[in-house]
């Protein structure tokens, strides 16, 4: 062979390995929770699983443009629960983990932690027990460009919109599942008791359990989400957990009602057990199913989706199981999804192909043949049996299960410890309360009851929002109007007093602006008060923007004005007019504004918590590009202070003349005053919020009306106290007896009856003097300037 022929099959070889490597097939690993008692199950169902589902997806999509080109292969792996040791926290984290770059495709995930972290109060306990401070959902990815309503128009409509968030779909619905109860049907006191079950209570069925020949009941709540389902199922027993039947439903945790239905599932716990609470609550679910196959528990209370798997497997003398509702038909509602990691999306298929296969996984054909494989529990929307013919056909080979689904009184937990719009997120309901309950129910002291009722109280409600009217609140914003209209008085006089030189020499039309910021400042504890919204967050941002630029722009503009002419030593006079230095504040408080109107409109905003569930919860505003923003907000503080203090040094002495100095007193006064006010609302309990909230509006009143004073409202007073302003008023009174800081009525009286007597002979005289200087002189001596043409040049033109 020659060397040209060896080339070839050389470079044969090379492309045909190449594109071997380039074609490989793509697995998708999709991850599937595990039954419930696994370890009963064949061993190899989580193969047979597997294999089964991809063989029936390959003859579903074989003619699909979409995938058809497409070269893949789908695994589904059971997700281990065993490791997670009950803990609602831990099994969050592994989701979230297995939501990364080398984690699942594809996750079925249950409603309870599927968005369980969402909500306009964000939750407080994410970050430490998850490692994640960002919502979830931007882990998903959306499936809103490749669906529309219509193709899932077979699912039950509430479990798909509660797929979607603002407007976006990220998970599909892929099953459903409910609690129930299974016994033997040769146990003729089972039977008996389940005879009329949709009439009996828990209560109802532990009695007769035990009436004579008492019978064994074991109930596994070592796992958090059982012990916090079956602690509701109860009281729902009792009280109807229904927002179209109650909208204040939840209020019955926390009145003498309340109390009652807990004692009573405390009585009731202790009653099955006989006195020995940790055989339920330390009981696991695979030593309950161990005592139900021995006959040692009339029933196991387990997943209905188990119902066709545990009939075949568990036989006692050749007698098969059956499966009813719990007591009052009342049963736990699981939701479960279909999503898809978003940082998986684009690695080997494209968003496209991701959208493809879950509308086919989750799909009627789908969902049908794991109905009859697997024992699955379709999505359906059981009102259309008699339209669609593949729902017709499952409530045809399932009878029982429609049946159920139809009649059952359903549980949706979430729903139900999400009373109010600023409820916590859910993640923090699972992480705190069943760990109280199961506290409370082995000690059964008052301390452990005290805190379940604490809990349940925070779930629903924030510090700022107690129940029922609060006259601190009232008089709270009493004070707040009384002290605007002294701000806004301020104003008025302020601009009506302009011509007198006591107020002409501090420039009146800058003092107002930085009036009218500061009393902005007496209005912003109440943004700390209900309603909360998102509008409300970007409000607020905006609102902030302003209030801290009409304060310190115009006082930098002015001071820069003394600077500039007393290092530069000339008058430029041009350039320095009040009306020139007016449009200068305005662009700059117009720029900051729409810097910060972009930044609020384009991040995704919410309220985080100081404190939680345990504590009391405290909201502050909080969005996306918080760090960043801060960070530039709080050195373009930093710059205007430090410049205001670097100005006045330099001018020293001849900026106190002109009072300027004083704006470095507001600043800080004003910053600290605000950190005051940010941090001792946080701080405040329950208990105490309204009376020290009344407290801390008086102190913030007083501060900004001190701010106030100090810039122009002493000198405002001391005119309107003065019966003889007309005798002072206009340009023939020399301004420099009027620039003193220390301005006080003493001083002003004094002034007054001394300008009767030479108000018009040296006044002129200064005047012809100084323009004669500044028509021959290009540069002079600073400390020669009149105070009288700083603030009197073109003046308020």
């Amino acid at each position: 062979m020659n060397k040209k022929s060896i080339s070839s099959v050389f470079l044969w070889i090379i492309l045909y390995l190449t594109n071997k490597i380039v074609h490989a097939q793509s697995e998708i690993y999709i991850s599937v929770p595990q039954p419930e008692y696994l370890n009963n199950l064949p061993k190899d169902f989580e193969k047979r699983y597997s294999d089964l589902n991809w063989k029936y997806f390959q003859k579903i999509a074989k003619d699909n443009p979409i995938l058809k080109d497409e070269d893949f292969v789908i695994k589904f792996l059971f997700f281990d629960y065993s490791w997670w040791e009950g803990s609602f926290a831990l099994l969050e984290k592994s989701f979230v983990k297995f939501l990364g770059e080398e984690g699942f495709d594809f996750m079925v995930m249950d409603d309870r932690i599927f968005f369980d972290d969402l909500g306009i109060m964000s939750a407080t306990y994410i970050p430490y027990y998850v490692d994640i401070d960002y919502p979830s959902l931007t882990l998903l990815m959306d499936y809103k460009d490749y669906i529309n309503d219509e193709e899932m128009d077979f699912h039950d409509p509430k479990q798909y919109k509660d797929g979607k968030y603002d407007g976006h779909i990220y998970g599909l619905p892929f099953d459903i599942d409910f609690d129930g109860l299974y016994y033997y049907n040769n146990n003729e006191k089972a039977k008996s008791i389940v005879e009329n079950i949709g009439d009996k209570t828990w209560d109802d069925l532990v009695d007769e359990l035990k009436s004579p020949p008492a019978a064994p009941l074991k109930i596994p709540l070592d796992i958090e989400t059982d012990l916090l389902g079956y602690f509701v199922e109860y009281i729902n027993n009792h009280r109807n957990f229904n927002k179209e039947y109650d909208s204040k439903f939840y209020d019955i945790f926390l009145n003498k009602t309340g109390d009652d239905l807990i004692t009573s599932f405390y009585n009731l716990t202790h009653k099955y057990t006989e006195g020995k609470i940790r055989n339920s609550v330390d009981l696991t679910r695979d030593q309950a199913f161990s005592a139900f196959t021995t006959e040692n528990s009339t029933f196991l209370r387990g997943k209905a989706s188990l119902y066709s798997i545990l009939r075949d497997s568990l036989r006692v003398n050749d007698t098969e199981i059956s499966f009813t509702l719990p007591p009052k038909k009342t049963t736990n509602l699981y939701h479960r999804y279909l999503l898809a990691n978003k940082a998986r999306v684009g690695k080997e298929l494209s968003a496209k192909v991701f959208a493809e296969i879950a509308k086919i996984l989750t799909s009627k054909e789908m969902q049908l043949f794991r109905a009859e494989t697997f024992g699955g529990i379709p999505t359906f929307d059981l009102k259309k049996k008699d339209s669609d013919d593949q729902i017709k056909k499952y409530c045809d080979e399932f009878p029982m299960m429609c049946e159920y689904l139809e009649t059952m009184n359903k549980i949706h937990i979430k729903e139900i410890f999400n009373p109010s719009k600023y409820a916590v997120p859910y993640f923090e309901v699972e992480r705190f309360l069943p760990i109280q309950i199961y506290y409370y129910l082995i000690s059964g002291s008052q301390e452990d009851f005290d805190v379940i009722k604490h809990v349940l109280y925070n779930i629903k409600y924030i510090v700022t929002n107690g129940e029922g009217f609060s006259w601190y609140i009232f008089f709270s914003i009493v004070c707040i109007i009384i002290s605007l209209v002294i701000s806004y008085g301020t104003i008025y006089f302020t601009n009506k007093f302009k011509d007198h030189p006591s107020i002409k020499i501090i420039s009146p039309s800058f003092c107002n602006m930085i009036v009218f910021g500061s009393s902005m400042s007496l209005i912003k504890p109440l943004f700390r008060l209900p309603p909360y919204s998102y509008f409300k967050i970007r409000f607020v941002l905006i609102y902030n923007t302003i209030n801290y630029g009409l304060i310190f722009i115009p006082m930098f503009v002015v001071t820069y004005r003394i600077f500039r002419i007393y290092k530069v030593k000339t008058f430029l006079s041009n350039s320095l007019t009040n009306k020139r230095l007016m449009i200068i504040t305005i662009v700059l408080i117009s720029l900051s504004t729409i810097y910060r109107t972009v930044i609020a409109f384009t991040s995704k905003v919410y309220y985080k918590m100081v404190g939680g569930i345990r504590e009391s919860r405290m909201p502050y505003i909080y969005y996306s590009n918080n760090k960043i923003d801060s960070d530039i907000y709080f050195t373009y503080n930093n710059i205007i202070f430090i410049a205001l203090l670097f100005m006045i040094i330099c001018t020293g002495s001849f900026s106190k003349k002109f009072g300027d100095i004083c704006y470095v007193f507001v600043v800080f006064l004003i910053n600290v005053n605000d950190f005051m006010i940010n941090f001792m609302i946080s701080i405040f309990d329950q208990g105490i919020f309204f009376k020290f909230f009344f407290l801390l509006t008086i102190y913030n009143d007083l501060m900004v009306l001190f701010c106030i004073y100090f810039l122009v409202g002493s000198r405002v007073l001391n005119v309107l106290i003065n019966p003889k302003y007309d005798n002072v008023r206009g340009s023939s009174v020399d301004l420099r007896k009027y620039v003193s800081l220390n301005f006080s009525l003493f001083t002003a009286k004094t002034l007054i009856n001394s300008n009767k007597t030479d108000k018009n002979s040296t006044l002129r005289s200064n005047r012809e003097s100084n323009t004669t200087t500044l028509k021959s002189n290009t540069y002079y001596n600073v400390s020669m300037i009149s105070p009288y043409l700083f603030f009197t040049f073109k003046s308020e033109s």
